[in-house]
């Protein structure tokens, strides 16, 4: 979506702490054809002032930083996002919730924001047998808007939200209009 726009974005591999996190990024940049910056398992503070630093140096007018997440909240991983946060100062902080969770993901999206102060949720696995109550419900608590929904496994099912749809989608009346989206923007006007 970034690049579509013509921006040129860098992915920043932050999440030191679950297994092959780093080599999953790589191979996502890789798909996207988007630069993964990596120092191993260094410090996520130092990973994030280096990446800045680097994303300044080499033209990247977009950062992302992928940083570690938790079901549970832990004291020790607050603590390193907010450290991230008052060193590198982030325009926008986005929240990942697993939509299949249900009441779990609404402690985590209330915890995070009282942590962090977010602006806003991701919210995946919308493919599934949820509606997206979790999507009332985080919104709800947290105050924040839902930005983007997962509706599948695949890069390109990554969508933006829309709240009329997702209204519809939770009244049994289906998503015409992301239907349509998707077919325009696989098939051209002739087909």
């Amino acid at each position: 979506l970034l690049k579509k726009q013509g921006k040129r974005p860098l992915l920043v591999a932050g999440d030191i702490y679950r297994p092959a996190a780093i080599d999953q990024l790589k191979v996502v940049g890789k798909q996207v054809e988007t630069p993964v910056f990596e120092m191993g398992k260094e410090n996520p503070v130092k990973i994030a002032q280096e990446a800045i630093k680097y994303a300044k140096d080499y033209g990247h007018d977009i950062v992302i930083l992928d940083t570690a997440g938790r079901l549970h909240v832990d004291e020790e991983l607050m603590q390193d996002l907010q450290n991230i946060k008052s060193t590198v100062e982030p325009h926008e902080i986005l929240l990942v919730i697993d939509s299949m969770t249900g009441q779990d993901s609404v402690n985590v999206a209330e915890s995070f924001n009282n942590a962090l102060g977010i602006d806003g949720v991701i919210l995946t696995k919308l493919d599934g047998d949820t509606r997206g109550g979790a999507a009332l419900s985080v919104r709800a608590v947290t105050g924040k808007p839902i930005k983007f929904v997962g509706m599948g496994e695949k890069l390109d099912e990554l969508e933006p939200f829309y709240p009329d749809r997702m209204a519809s989608r939770i009244l049994g009346m289906g998503d015409v209009l992301s239907l349509l989206d998707k077919v325009q923007n696989e098939m051209d006007e002739e087909k």
